[in-house]
């Protein structure tokens, strides 16, 4: 039976890896220089293009928006945005992560989304509210002020994260490669302190040549960077109470879930890029199929059916590589 599971789990590393050879051999391609080059002109133009629609915000948001600008990142409270704060969005969020860390005390396992609502289906209206509280209309209209581009949407990751202390996956030092620039918005449901697996962000000066090429690497490999000479560091780490929203450019800064000791941590992270993407093939795949996307969203507004439709408006070599099939088929 183990020699089953193990031959099982080559066959599927082995099937991931050859589906992934379209979008790599595509990123070969664009990554030769004078592509490259074309593509962000191309971007450049489209910013341009579309300076003069840019959504008009009021004083609050535009203060947020700046600050975004400034140093691409900065927070908020999730009571300015009314998706965030409405009774249905707030029962929802709890009734998954009540289920989630009830299955934690009972198994020891921490259960993702996709096993959760195969397993409980009935939780699937519960994930569309929270799906969709990503497309609030303001939240979209500060990050289309940083991005200067139509947003395009990405998706909520659900992280119920526990305290046992152990860095991996997310909880190392990683960036993201879906867009450059792109956000990442963060929203705590409980009080994260220090020990509580807060985002944090690395400010990080290369000192000497070859360090810049580093990628992703565990807190150890940051302090012995530094210990030989090679870089300095300084750590942003966003703790704050319940309904907390950190927006955070994650294409440009290393970041991570620091990892957790004190209390297990419930947080939402949304995805946002440009509807158009430098590479669109990073993405990951969307929860639902076309049809159920279009669905789900047919009551929002233009904004918002456009930034959760983008893959739609693909074309060429672009549409043929980047991931569309579904990760729920419920």
């Amino acid at each position: 039976m183990e020699v089953a599971r193990k031959i099982l789990i080559v066959v599927k590393k082995i099937i991931h890896r050859v589906l992934q050879w379209p979008s790599k051999i595509v990123h070969r391609v664009y990554s030769i220089e004078t592509i490259k080059n074309k593509k962000y002109r191309d971007r450049l133009n489209l910013i341009r293009d579309h300076s003069r629609n840019l959504s008009i915000l009021n004083a609050e948001d535009a203060m947020l928006a700046d600050g975004l600008a400034k140093k691409s990142f900065c927070t908020t409270n999730s009571e300015i945005f009314e998706t965030l704060r409405s009774n249905k969005f707030q029962a929802a969020v709890n009734e998954i992560y009540d289920v989630i860390e009830k299955n934690y005390r009972e198994t020891g396992q921490n259960i993702d989304i996709v096993k959760l609502l195969a397993a409980k289906p009935l939780l699937l209206d519960q994930f569309k509210t929270i799906f969709r509280a990503g497309l609030d209309v303001r939240l979209l209209r500060i990050i289309e002020n940083y991005l200067r581009f139509p947003v395009g949407y990405g998706g909520v990751d659900i992280f119920f994260t526990v305290a046992d202390g152990l860095e991996r996956g997310a909880r190392t030092w990683h960036k993201d490669s879906e867009d450059n620039p792109m956000v990442k918005v963060a929203v705590y449901l409980n009080d994260v302190g220090d020990d509580d697996g807060p985002l944090e962000i690395l400010h990080l000066e290369h000192i000497s040549p070859g360090s810049e090429k580093v990628r992703h690497f565990r807190q150890q490999k940051l302090v012995d960077l530094q210990d030989e000479g090679k870089i300095k560091f300084t750590i942003t780490s966003f703790t704050g109470p319940s309904g907390n929203v950190i927006l955070c450019d994650t294409f440009k800064y290393f970041h991570r879930g620091k990892p957790a000791l004190g209390r297990n941590r419930r947080a939402l992270f949304f995805n946002y890029y440009a509807h158009k993407p430098l590479t669109p093939y990073f993405c990951p795949n969307p929860p639902f199929s076309s049809d159920k996307m279009k669905e789900l969203v047919a009551d929002l507004s233009t904004v918002q059916q456009n930034a959760a439709l983008w893959r739609e408006n693909l074309a060429g070599i672009d549409k043929f590589v980047t991931k569309r099939r579904p990760y729920l088929n419920l």
